[in-house]
């Protein structure tokens, strides 16, 4: 999306269009803008420039997105993976700026572990109850899946009940330990003994 080749741009943009569909007809709801090479400042370009372009790819992301009545979250992640949109708060300033209603942001457990300077249940209870969050990861800064870390996801489903969170958690790990199945299990299982723990008032997701 950033690329300044009108071609490629073009291109990016027509897959876009193609993936919002897709996931219409396959019965999803929300689509995660992740992809920190689509978000990288190219050479010799401004970070504005960027920028520029990355936000009118959103809007017509977002327009793509209401035609086939989805939701299309742009991803906060963290500075290692992608130089813009790092934090939620800077999601929120730009899709606040293009303003469309189909465009929401999201909270990656791990990213935010890395990356924001408040902890991932206090940025929950800030955004969640903005309607602006419309998807939630969970996995460990280690970037393997929940409980196979140090970081703690009680407080986090604890923060998500509270805010009334209503949309879905998912697990996203990069590190299959000991394998893709084996990690689910795990996760899954984890997971779901923790959200047994909880204070019961709250949503369920």
């Amino acid at each position: 999306m950033t690329d300044p080749d009108p071609a490629v741009y073009k291109r990016t943009m027509a897959v876009v269009s193609r993936l919002t569909a897709l996931c219409a007809e396959l019965g999803g709801r929300v689509l995660i803008h992740g992809s920190p090479k689509q978000r990288q400042i190219p050479p010799g370009q401004s970070r504005e420039s960027a920028m520029s372009r990355l936000r009118d790819g959103l809007a017509y992301a977002a327009e793509c997105a209401a035609r086939d009545d989805v939701i299309y979250c742009v991803e906060p992640l963290s500075r290692s993976e992608t130089e813009l949109v790092n934090t939620v708060s800077e999601a929120v300033a730009l899709i606040q700026d293009i303003g469309h209603s189909s465009l929401r942001t999201m909270i990656d457990c791990s990213a935010a572990g890395l990356t924001e300077s408040q902890s991932v249940p206090e940025l929950i209870r800030q955004w969640v109850p903005t309607g602006l969050i419309a998807h939630a990861q969970a996995n460990d800064r280690n970037r393997r899946g929940p409980g196979q870390g140090e970081d703690k996801f009680r407080p986090i489903l604890q923060a998500l009940r509270d805010s009334r969170y209503q949309g879905v958690l998912s697990v996203e790990p990069f590190d299959y330990a000991p394998d893709g199945p084996a990690c689910a299990a795990r996760s899954i299982g984890y997971l779901r003994g923790l959200m047994e723990s909880l204070e019961p008032d709250g949503a369920t997701f």
